[in-house]
């Protein structure tokens, strides 16, 4: 029997809700991902109380005793970064002090800085020679190894009353890593009311991370969390978008199990940085945006009348929804700029070619207020808990003189580093980011690297391709969605100068998995061994994710076996 709408004008659901299969399989893939991604993230602990210098208090006087031989000391920065020391040792003969390194130097926040001694004395002289300097502990190491306690220990009791946590070997599971210092370091100063460090990006992304700082401590675990909550959660909206992009549970499935047995999103969803954040945000702004197409077909199915209520409740949605996911995508990070262009794009080209002009006027005007308004707004918020260096006059003024010191930096910005890379170089993987590499013991390495799993980006090349070649030749519109949304994270990078690294690759990435699941339904519908093919393939990426494994996550190894995962000839998985 033909269905009939009633005068409350009923809309169509979705036929392609997710069913229980679908619920069970994106349930297995966050219960896996979730496991890897918690798997020895950091520790619970870090030294907390600390010993602040100023000009009229910065030397440290440690009593050992006797003569005893001084290997070392390391010390456990606070926030401030590179401070400088003078280390000095006293002559009893002479009855003066002899500096033997005036220039010693930490460098890394909330972390462990050794600091080579290799002398013998009774008295030791720390002067720290800037104007200021947090140190939250300090343990001295003798020739043998061991820790030595001052005898005046008392003397400097935020210095010596977490020495329990000095560790045997410094990891990433004992400080910092890579640019955790600048944003991890942030998230403690916005909880603590400190000077702002990092005012290079938005505030959103380290506004997250002190959530984890809030709940667990600032220790490795805790300004980790929020990244891997993150790393979790892009998991379900990538299963909900590709299932909606193909209607299709086994190729939902395999593209999302891509993306969860990636490299470079393990790695992302695990440091304390805000690259995973604006990902989740991106990803989602997308998902809305098709979500809004999807709700249009839909409600145009029906064949009801446009004129009297625009636009229904059913389309207006997803676009809300979809303006607040960029608003806090920019607020993150400004890559949300660029995919904000390609939300313009998709919802130019669509809502032009299939509303008349009256209508169009209306969806516009209600777009101003989700696209332009919402994200002024949530952008200026972000600025709240930024403490600067000068007076502001009130927080839009915050936020303006804030956003033109981000631009003056980016766009200024002359430095070097050898794990760079441009972005021609990002979908080969020619050249990794190294993040952390340390020595476990006297012949073990801990190493993370910032990498794309090859199985699926070298893979990926020639599915992009397809779904070019599918949009241009065959008018495919899906495929045109994937490669403008594609193509919106990946050109704005074409005509940056500035120092760039393969990681900001990772949101247009996950286009390219998208665009993989594409490629893969094709074959399933078009040959009959496809789905086996496919399969086999899945667990070859799932396999090359574990060879890889113990150089993305910190899983102490041999130097060897890191030396014989360098497939590409610049590749530095260890060192």
């Amino acid at each position: 029997m033909k269905r009939i709408f009633t005068s409350k004008k009923e809309i169509p659901s979705d036929s392609d809700r997710l069913t229980r299969t679908d619920y069970i399989c994106m349930s297995i893939l966050v219960f896996l991902f979730s496991i890897l991604a918690f798997f020895r993230l950091g520790n619970l602990y870090a030294p907390s109380s600390y010993h602040t210098t100023n000009s009229q208090n910065h030397d440290v006087v440690l009593d050992f005793g006797e003569y005893t031989d001084i290997a070392s000391i390391s010390l456990f920065l606070g926030n401030l970064n590179t401070r400088h020391f003078s280390i000095s040792a006293f002559n009893e003969v002479t009855n003066s002090w002899e500096v033997f390194n005036g220039d010693a130097i930490a460098e890394s926040v909330f972390a462990w800085n050794k600091i080579d001694i290799n002398y013998r004395l009774r008295y030791l002289g720390i002067v720290a020679t800037d104007d200021t300097a947090v140190i939250n502990e300090m343990v001295v190491t003798g020739t043998d190894g061991t820790s030595i306690m001052p005898v005046n220990a008392a003397d400097y009791p935020a210095l010596f009353d977490e020495q329990e946590m000095f560790p045997i070997s410094r990891t990433y599971m004992t400080g910092t890593m890579f640019d955790e210092v600048y944003h991890g370091r942030t998230a403690y100063e916005f909880i603590h009311g400190l000077t702002t460090y990092e005012t290079t990006h938005p505030h959103l992304g380290k506004i997250l991370i002190s959530l984890g700082i809030l709940l667990f401590g600032m220790n490795p675990f805790g300004w980790r969390f929020m990244s891997v909550i993150f790393g979790i959660l892009i998991i379900p909206v990538m299963y909900m978008f590709a299932r909606k992009l193909f209607k299709n549970t086994f190729i939902a499935t395999i593209t999302t199990s891509l993306l969860t047995f990636d490299c470079m999103h393990y790695t992302l969803s695990r440091i304390s940085t805000i690259d995973i954040f604006a990902a989740f945000f991106i990803l989602l702004m997308y998902f809305f945006m098709y979500q809004y197409f999807v709700n249009d077909s839909l409600y145009r199915s029906a064949k009801l009348s446009l004129q009297d209520k625009f636009p229904p409740k059913n389309v207006y949605v997803p676009l809300a929804l979809c303006g607040i996911s960029m608003a806090l995508g920019i607020a993150t990070k400004w890559t949300g700029v660029y995919a904000g262009v390609g939300l313009a794009i998709l919802f130019i080209w669509y809502t032009i070619t299939h509303f008349p002009g009256k209508q169009t006027l209306r969806l516009f005007v209600f777009c101003c207020l989700f696209f332009v308004v919402v994200p002024l707004i949530v952008y200026t918020l972000c600025f709240i808990p930024v403490v600067g260096y000068v007076e502001y006059n009130g927080l839009i003024d915050k936020a303006i003189q804030g956003t033109k010191y981000m631009f003056d930096y980016h766009s200024n910005l002359v430095a070097e580093h050898y794990y760079s890379s441009p972005f021609y170089e990002w979908p080969v993987i020619w050249m990794p980011l190294l993040d952390a590499s340390d020595a476990v013991g006297a012949s073990r390495i801990s190493a993370i690297s910032t990498m794309g799993n090859p199985a699926i980006w070298w893979i990926g090349i020639p599915c992009q391709l397809y779904v070019l070649f599918r949009w241009i030749f065959k008018r495919d519109k899906k495929a045109g969605f994937l490669c403008i949304s594609y193509l919106a994270q990946y050109i704005p990078w074409m005509s940056i100068s500035r120092i760039t690294f393969i990681y900001h690759y990772f949101p247009a990435s996950l286009f390219m998995i998208l665009m993989m699941g594409y490629a893969m339904l094709h074959i399933k519908e078009h040959f009959s061994w496809g789905k086996k093919a496919i399969t086999a393939y899945t667990v070859i990426a799932i396999l090359c994710f574990f060879l890889f494994f113990p150089v993305i996550s910190g899983l102490p190894i041999s130097p060897e076996y890191g030396i014989s995962l360098k497939w590409l000839k610049d590749w530095v998985l260890v060192v």
